[in-house]
């Protein structure tokens, strides 16, 4: 008697670690990716060549992070890496993707086309609810100042150069996992405010966490391709692990190097919109407010 009944408990402790392990999985709710966030000041990047200002920007704070009382390796340097456009796409004057949280962006670099359908919340579990298919999907944490989790579960996908973007049918048959939502598949989309940002992004920048090596983007936002006042500058840093393995320590040297950033008044800027925000805000009507 006594052997059966602790057969059947382990029995069923193991078909709830299977149904917790599977509802984990079905979730997406491991963080593979944190990423920390800090947005510039953009007029310091000013100018037709703003390799010098991030140069200028990454050896303060490599000076900074690698001195006392932080004493942190940072390698590497940042230069230019991408060149890209970048669209948000949504329903004119309504916003039914941004009204569920939902952002939908194309990137284009040399041609070649990719989308970008993300849901966030600053819920981890709400964020994770909505799990997409595709081959480069992540669920990750995004953390702004003085420290604002928020978590988004996106998927990538290539599309071909005559992909239709003109109305919600378009985004259904790209993630059809929408269909939850009904929307009325014939309301058009267009892109946010009329807007294609001119992106650069710098990379090559490294800072030694430990058993993670976390690595640095600059990112500059024009809207025009012959503008040389940036809108936006974005500094962040990113570690991954596929398992969610953060260690305290790891987490610990990563919050001290956010907090030094935060610390460099000469950079960053007093206000901190998101990309996506100013996107939707950009112009002097925004976007949802539109007829």
């Amino acid at each position: 008697m006594l052997i059966t009944r602790i057969t059947k408990i382990l029995l069923i402790c193991i078909i709830s670690l299977l149904l917790f392990t599977t509802s984990l999985a079905n979730a997406g709710t491991l963080v593979t990716s944190r990423e920390y966030k800090l947005i510039l000041v953009p007029n310091n990047f000013n100018g037709t060549n703003p390799d010098d200002a991030v140069n200028d920007y990454w050896s303060e704070l490599k000076m900074l992070v690698e001195a006392e009382p932080i004493n942190i390796n940072m390698k590497g340097s940042l230069t230019l890496s991408k060149n890209r456009t970048v669209k948000f796409y949504d329903t004119p004057g309504t916003c039914q993707l941004r009204k569920k949280d939902l952002v939908f962006r194309e990137r284009v670099e040399n041609e070649n086309r990719e989308v970008v359908l993300k849901f966030r919340s600053p819920d981890r579990y709400i964020a994770s609810s909505l799990p997409i298919n595709s081959d480069d999907t992540k669920f990750e944490e995004d953390i702004s100042k003085p420290f604002c989790s928020k978590f988004s579960y996106s998927a990538g996908k290539t599309i071909t150069a005559n992909q239709n973007l003109s109305k919600i049918d378009n985004i259904m048959s790209l993630y059809p996992e929408l269909e939850k939502y009904q929307f009325a598949l014939d309301e058009p989309i267009k892109e946010v405010n009329g807007l294609t940002i001119s992106e650069k992004v710098y990379k090559g920048g490294k800072v030694d966490l430990g058993n993670k090596k976390s690595k640095f983007s600059l990112t500059l936002w024009y809207d025009s391709p012959s503008s040389t006042e940036p809108k936006i500058a974005e500094i962040s840093f990113t570690y991954k692990d596929s398992e969610e393995d953060y260690s305290g320590e790891i987490a610990s040297r990563a919050k001290q190097v956010f907090e030094a950033m935060q610390g460099m008044s000469n950079w960053v800027s007093e206000k901190s919109p998101t990309k996506t925000s100013f996107v939707y805000e950009y112009g002097t009507v925004p976007f949802c407010n539109k007829n």
